[in-house]
């Protein structure tokens, strides 16, 4: 057998392993997805844009900022009406948009106070929140109807 062969029986082999670990692996969200504990987005301004002027000088206008990736938003897991690894503690400037996702093994309403939004999760239906950023201050994402609080959320200027 060359050294060819050999090469490509080689990644030949490690495509099915690879293959083969993923399958097997399984589909634990709580295993698969990070649990974000922080969300403030950034941006990054964009170069000027420039003109010509009178006499061949150069004008600068600025463009709007460019946002970098939008952030996934915060995943909050709750078993047995309690959150994994306690109170999530997100952060977000005005402005941006608020985004995080409840995910839960019982029925339950998720209430994001001060904003006053609320929504049902159950399991095998989780719930995504995107709010827009506008009020300032601390407000509190708890089981409505356990009392438990479950995220606090910073909303800086």
């Amino acid at each position: 057998m060359s050294s060819n062969q050999r090469l490509i029986v080689i990644v030949g082999l490690v495509v099915v392993a690879a293959i083969g670990f993923v399958v097997l692996k399984g589909t634990d969200d709580s295993d698969r997805l990070p649990l974000a504990t922080d969300t403030t987005a950034t941006t990054t301004p964009a170069p000027a844009e420039t003109t010509p002027a009178d006499g061949g000088a150069t004008e600068t206008t600025p463009t709007r900022p460019r946002a970098t990736a939008k952030p996934a938003g915060a995943r909050i897991i709750v078993r047995g009406l309690e959150p994994v690894g306690g109170v999530k503690r997100l952060t977000f400037r005005k402005g941006d948009t608020i985004r995080f996702t409840v995910v839960s093994d019982q029925p339950e309403e998720i209430h994001f106070h001060g904003y006053d939004v609320a929504q049902d999760v159950s399991p095998g239906r989780p719930v995504r929140f995107s709010v827009p950023a506008e009020i300032e201050g601390i407000f509190e994402v708890e089981l409505e109807h356990s009392g438990t609080q479950i995220a606090s959320i910073t909303v800086e200027p």
